[in-house]
């Protein structure tokens, strides 16, 4: 019996194993939540920097167009042309040197002019322009790769234009022809000629004919 007792007391006396180790809600939550709560922060970050982005742009005033440097051959190439055939007389090779010193274009122009007269490929023509319908302006006259600037007065004033073979002289306006246009008038071998009048976004095209 006593044996028996003694076994029984050891059975009864064996170490209950401790239960496995649980983290507590303190010690889970935080561990957890916190690769989330980074997600959240660094997404709010980005959108926040986006929108500053676009705020900045906003502000921003768009960039201006580029402008030719070349103002009047800017607004020609998109004008719409008007066409007239007038005929003027040439000044013999001759003359052509005295007569570009008292033109007002520069040496190197006239130069430039004498060496076509000499292979023959420009002819030089005097053109009297003048203000025909009393609404004055400015105008630019190009012929043979020179542009000169001509004022429209009541009183005429002579140009001397280096023509090509073909033989064109561009007319544009330089100052706004407003509602009225620009009239200018030119004295041909025939007198004094109105040309046609030269409103906004218009050119005038003469076609030379040199005698």
């Amino acid at each position: 019996m006593h044996r028996g007792t003694g076994q029984t007391h050891d059975a009864g006396m064996r170490p209950t194993p401790d239960p496995e180790p649980r983290a507590t809600p303190d010690e889970a939550g935080p561990g957890k939540a916190r690769p989330l709560w980074y997600g959240l922060a660094a997404g709010v970050i980005v959108i926040a920097g986006f929108s500053a982005r676009m705020a900045h742009e906003q502000a921003q005033p768009a960039p201006a167009p580029a402008i030719s440097a070349d103002g009047a051959a800017g607004a020609a190439g998109s004008a719409h042309v008007l066409n007239s055939t007038q005929q003027f007389a040439m000044i013999s090779p001759d003359n052509a040197p005295r007569a570009l010193q008292q033109s007002g274009l520069t040496p190197d122009q006239q130069a430039r002019i004498l060496a076509g007269i000499r292979k023959r490929e420009y002819r030089l023509v005097r053109m009297p322009i003048y203000d025909q319908g009393g609404t004055g302006g400015v105008v630019t006259l190009s012929s043979g790769g020179i542009t000169q600037t001509v004022p429209l007065t009541a009183q005429p004033r002579t140009v001397l234009l280096p023509i090509r073979i073909s033989g064109e002289v561009d007319i544009v306006p330089v100052s706004d022809p407003g509602v009225a246009g620009l009239a200018p008038g030119a004295i041909t071998v025939l007198g004094p000629t109105p040309l046609p009048i030269i409103h906004r976004d218009e050119m005038l095209v003469l076609d030379v004919i040199v005698q």
